[in-house]
């Protein structure tokens, strides 16, 4: 009977990190086999030395597990994933329509440039408003090979890199709560942020809040001037949300205080969550969340629920992601310890079940190369076996007839002679080839260009007013050079053309020119926005009843520049 499929999940924390090693049961289910839990510096000044923090306590978990090698699904805190849901009014939303937009949408998102991250996409049903609904993720490449960096060297091989947000989705979506057609608000709390997730029939939304339970350890330090470990110490072991106007707040001072420094950071976190919220409503036509489940590392701070419950007015309870999961005896205490920070490790271990999760793919360029790489191992194997076994075929039949060898030999010397030659003949075909090509490009140039100029005269003629306007002389024009610049030949480039001209003294006076110009904008030929009308013209003459004639000048931008000759 072969073993169960097994795999490790790793939850890369702000504050912690979170190891489970799970497994498949007969009957397609998961399994929480062990899991460990190590703390990281809080202080953010020591970011720069997270990586670091992160291998040792893997590679001590690993030891005492004693594993040497394994696969790992990693999943990443919220504070270093961009995460953005937006909305795109798709025609039909088919996922071809999407494919062919989202590389647009992505540059407009993302606030990095795109080769500076690792970014994926992901359809998420439509909105409540009937847009498409698309998750964009983004990673900067650097930080991303830095932490799976730490990562393999503790020696495990990251086979998938995750979200947390997206994670969490997919552990509330395999529980029952999933199936109920109420709008479901998921509050994860973490160290760093606090991720909004909504789900509703059909719809998705997500929003991280900058504001989480670094924020009340913070302003506890501040209050009481002590370090962050200190302030975290007494905010685990002694902390707790203050409530509101009526409720018996804590004997104790100390304890009291922290409650009431909780309950005022808490508020801005509050406040921040009703705002999306609203937007959730208002711009994208979703209802409001009938229930309220909250999970992470902050879920475990006393009157949390009764505090959200109360400034929220909604029913708030706490999610339970290891519906239907099983638990072995050894990871019990685990589970004792960490009763609400569970999901973003379940999540991920989804991905060795049937079960209905979200694919994205957010592995570092190194990584994805030698994943690339070991797919084709196998072939390469295979090749360079069938080479060995060629080779020894030929060393075996060599040693019994040398001379059919010596023949053989012959006939694929004058094989690859001919072959050669008929290189030879093929790159001179193709260098003539080029030479025509090259000679076909400037005759379709010179062609395009004999026909520029008599189009651009007859759109102008087409264009101008019957009466009252005429045009005295037609100039081209490019890029203006900067002062000090001498000019390149690229900058002969024809952009636009200077048009002077006269008008009559009329009735409607100067504007004749811009009816002109409105006429233009409507042109094939040249190519201005509305906004851009008063750039147009750079010359209009004031009648003065001095003259029966004044000029005027236009610098008209051309929809398809002009190449002229060299």
């Amino acid at each position: 009977m072969a073993s169960p499929k097994k795999t490790l999940v790793l939850d890369l924390g702000m504050q912690s990190l979170r190891i489970a090693e799970f497994s498949l049961t007969e009957s397609g289910g998961l399994k929480l086999l062990r899991a460990s839990r190590r703390e990281l510096m809080i202080d953010p000044a020591l970011d720069t030395s997270r990586p670091d923090q992160i291998s040792l306590a893997l590679k001590d978990i690993l030891k005492a597990w004693k594993i040497n090698r394994s696969q790992v699904i990693c999943v990443l805190p919220a504070h270093t994933v961009f995460t953005r849901v937006v909305p795109l009014e798709v025609p039909g939303g088919s996922s071809g329509q999407v494919a062919a937009v989202v590389g647009f949408e992505a540059q407009q998102n993302i606030p990095f440039p795109l080769e500076e991250v690792v970014w994926d996409y992901v359809v998420m049903g439509n909105t409540p408003s009937g847009a498409v609904n698309v998750v964009f993720v983004a990673v900067k490449t650097d930080l991303l090979e830095s932490l799976c960096h730490s990562v393999t060297s503790a020696g495990l091989n990251i086979t998938s890199v995750l979200v947390a947000p997206l994670a969490l989705f997919d552990a509330f979506r395999h529980t029952s709560l999933a199936s109920s057609l109420e709008t479901t608000l998921l509050l994860d709390i973490g160290s760093r942020t606090s991720n909004m997730l909504i789900s509703a029939e059909g719809a998705f939304f997500s929003r991280s809040i900058p504001s989480g339970g670094l924020a009340v350890t913070s302003a506890i330090a501040k209050d009481i001037h002590a370090e962050l470990e200190e302030a975290e110490k007494l905010k685990i072991e002694r902390g707790s949300v203050a409530l509101g106007a009526g409720f018996e707040q804590p004997s104790d001072p100390i304890e009291a205080n922290i409650a009431r420094i909780a309950r005022q950071t808490l508020l801005k976190t509050q406040a921040d969550i009703s705002r999306s919220l609203s937007y959730y409503r208002s711009n994208l036509g979703g209802n409001e969340p009938t229930l309220i489940l909250l999970t992470g590392g902050m879920g475990s701070l006393p009157y949390l629920a009764e505090f959200f419950s109360e400034k929220l007015q909604k029913q708030t309870s706490f999610f339970n992601p290891i519906e239907g999961i099983g638990i072995a005896e050894s990871a019990q205490s685990f589970l004792e310890e960490n009763p609400n920070n569970l999901g973003e490790l379940i999540g991920g271990a989804l991905e060795l079940t049937s079960a209905p999760r979200t694919k994205i793919s957010l592995l570092p360029p190194s990584l994805s190369k030698k994943k690339a790489f070991a797919k084709r191992l196998p072939y390469l194997a295979a090749a360079v076996f069938f080479f060995l076994a060629a080779l020894g075929a030929s060393y075996g039949f060599a040693l019994r007839s040398t001379s059919l060898t010596l023949a053989a030999t012959a006939i694929i010397d004058s094989q690859i002679a001919q072959d050669t030659r008929i290189s030879s003949q093929i790159q001179t075909l193709s260098s003539k080839e080029l030479s025509i090509r090259q000679t076909s490009d400037t005759l379709l140039s010179l062609v395009s260009l004999r026909e520029a100029y008599p189009g651009i005269l007859a759109e102008l003629s087409a264009k101008v007013p019957e009466r009252y306007l005429w045009i005295t002389e037609i100039q081209p024009a490019g890029d203006l050079p900067q002062r000090g610049a001498t000019a390149k030949i690229s900058d002969r480039t024809i952009k636009a053309l200077l048009v002077k001209g006269l008008y009559l003294e009329n009735p409607r006076q100067a504007a004749v020119i811009d009816d002109f110009v409105t006429a233009l904008q409507s042109s094939d030929i040249f190519a201005f926005e509305e906004k851009e009308k008063s750039k147009i013209i750079t010359q209009r003459g004031s009648p003065n009843g001095d003259s029966w004639a004044y000029p005027f000048s236009l610098r008209i931008p051309l929809r398809n520049p002009i190449n002229p000759l060299p």
